[in-house]
């Protein structure tokens, strides 16, 4: 299980902790001496003065007679230091610490109140942020909680270290803990082979950063997934009690089950977002037919509903919205998102860009909750087929990538995988 920092888990309490980094380098002292910047810590009330509270300065006098391993400020200046590497807030793999521009940001918060803009800073650092196990493997700890509160609604706050545990981003490795997490922490103790004080700091920060960011809604000592992103006051993403079956499926309460012949019509070419214009569209390299909103509005759902007719063949019920298709088959889903493409280079980044985001955060946000049980694949679907390079990345995601081909569809490897059951021609 990956090790993370715990000594402060208060958003707050985070950004004077990095205030007090910046004045520390701008004024050129240390701030990767544990002494100097834990007694800063102390002064400014991020670090407390112990169990009996005392004068700051008649507590740190008593701490300086203490050995260096037992100043308590210095094992908080450390953990804190580590934590802001994760975050991206420095580097301090030198001999000074460096203070990143995200780190001056959140520095800069200190002692404002949590505006929506604070909390969409903080959201996106946390959801970014990225830890690296023993094993050469990296995973974004902030992500994998929320996808394995969202699949066992109701899971305990102990449990969400589990989130740690995970050695990447991948469905199976979402899977492999959510299994352990039908057990009982003793035996997911013994079987991790860790410490019980491994498992208790591991429980720690990401539930609180989850619950500060209104992401979850924690009742009891048990957590679901809030009913929208920093909505928690909206209330849990809740089923209805016979949904709860272990073989249940259903669709986030935003979507509508369609069919083949009635998917691809709520979008209207006034409102339609499957492009957005953020940027010049090459006049030499793209027809104004082709690229025209009203054009690629019809192309769009020409694809989404040839996607649709074969995964209902295949025996999938079909939902749309906010997603293009979901279709349930048994115990699994086939989550799509369609990109039409203009022909040109920067087309294709942003439209890749765009199904990478869509996905992830369908994913983490609102499928799981709702599918019950079912272990959702995602699949970008592109009008032609897309650059090598960008197909391994999204493949790197564990994105399957397929693209239309003549009457049909063609794909990766990972797409023949998830996909070659259900399309003939994948196979």
């Amino acid at each position: 299980m990956k090790g993370f920092p715990n000594q402060v888990v208060d958003l707050p309490k985070l950004s004077k902790a990095m205030q007090c980094i910046v004045r520390l380098t701008d004024d050129g002292e240390q701030a990767k001496d544990d002494g100097i910047l834990g007694e800063d810590l102390v002064r400014a009330g991020v670090a407390g003065t112990g169990h009996t509270p005392m004068p700051i300065e008649r507590y740190l006098r008593a701490q300086r007679t203490k050995s260096k391993s037992n100043q308590s400020f210095r094992t908080t200046a450390r953990g804190l230091r580590e934590l802001f590497r994760l975050l991206g807030f420095i580097d301090d793999s030198g001999r000074d610490v460096v203070v990143t521009e995200a780190g001056r940001q959140a520095a800069g918060f200190a002692d404002q109140p949590m505006s929506a803009e604070r909390l969409a800073f903080w959201r996106r650092t946390i959801r970014n942020m990225t830890h690296a196990g023993g094993d050469n493997t990296e995973s974004h700890p902030y992500q994998v909680l929320l996808r394995l509160v969202a699949r066992k609604p109701d899971i305990t706050r102990a449990k969400c270290a589990l989130a740690l545990e995970a050695r990447d981003d991948s469905l199976p490795e979402l899977d492999r803990i959510s299994q352990l997490a039908d057990r009982s922490e003793d035996e997911i103790i013994r079987r991790l082979e860790i410490t019980k004080s491994n498992w208790d700091n591991a429980k720690k920060v990401l539930p609180k950063f989850a619950e500060q960011l209104g992401d979850v809604i924690r009742t009891g000592d048990s957590y679901r997934i809030a009913d929208a992103p920093g909505r928690a006051d909206a209330g849990p993403a809740a089923q209805p009690a016979e949904a709860r079956r272990a073989a249940a499926v259903r669709a986030p309460r935003t979507s509508r089950q369609v069919t083949p012949q009635t998917i691809g019509t709520a979008a209207t070419a006034e409102d339609f977002d499957e492009f957005a214009a953020t940027r010049e569209v090459d006049q030499a390299a793209a027809a104004e037919g082709v690229r025209s909103p009203r054009s690629r509005l019809r192309r769009h759902n020409l694809i989404v509903r040839k996607l649709a007719t074969r995964l209902a063949a295949a025996g999938g019920e079909l939902y749309e919205d906010p997603f293009d298709v979901l279709a349930l088959i048994r115990s699994v889903g086939i989550l799509g998102e369609v990109k039409t493409l203009d022909g040109t280079e920067p087309d294709e980044r942003d439209r890749v860009l765009e199904a990478l985001a869509q996905l992830l955060y369908y994913q983490a946000f609102l499928l799981p909750p709702a599918a019950g049980q079912a272990s959702v694949r995602m699949v970008a679907c592109f009008e032609r087929r897309i650059s090598a390079d960008h197909i391994r990345w999204l493949n790197d995601q564990n994105i399957a990538v397929i693209w239309e081909d003549g009457d049909g569809f063609a794909g990766d490897a990972l797409a023949a995988n998830f996909l070659g059951r259900y399309l003939e021609e994948l196979r």
